[in-house]
């Protein structure tokens, strides 16, 4: 599963994306926006790498000028509900702020559907002081939503800012 856009590839993520995955996660900057103190250990970063490649749907992003890693996208099953999904992703740090991610996502919800596959709910938080990333959810349509226990999980840290997409269907 490959798609385009303009800049980037999105395709599945595959094994060989591990050291990348590592690399980018490994960064003190991408600990502190996934709500960690630190740098995470690479054995974590290893396991992290093998759930999310086996989650439904699971994508690199790759600059097509230099044909590297850059980030991922990766869906996560919500409360068992039907094509719902929490939607997470990280992007390698210069590279924020370019339009990337947003770009990468709809490109995401392409292959999914091209793929057959169907989104009716998709929810993503981040933290409160993580703004890029909120710019990036409110550009995919996103809106601010409470947390709920229909909404929130138990990982999640209690300060997370809460979004949610909804899909027309039909």
């Amino acid at each position: 599963m490959i798609e385009d856009t303009q800049r980037l590839r999105v395709r599945n993520l595959v094994e060989s994306d591990l050291a990348d995955y590592q690399r980018i996660l490994a960064y003190p900057v991408m600990a502190t926006a996934n709500g960690a103190t630190s740098s995470t250990a690479p054995d974590l970063l290893a396991y992290w790498f093998e759930k999310d490649r086996h989650s439904p749907y699971a994508f690199a992003v790759v600059d097509r000028v230099e044909h590297h890693f850059i980030g991922a996208i990766l869906y996560y099953p919500h409360q068992d509900q039907p094509a719902t999904y929490d939607l997470g992703y990280f992007l390698e740090p210069n590279a924020w702020g370019h339009g990337y991610m947003a770009a990468a996502v709809r490109a995401s919800w392409a292959l999914i559907r091209r793929e057959g596959g169907s989104l009716t709910n998709l929810y993503a938080d981040c933290l409160p002081e993580n703004h890029q990333s909120q710019r990036v959810l409110a550009k995919l349509g996103f809106q601010p939503v409470a947390a709920t226990s229909d909404v929130a999980s138990d990982h999640d840290p209690a300060d997370a800012l809460w979004f949610q997409r909804t899909f027309c269907t039909g």
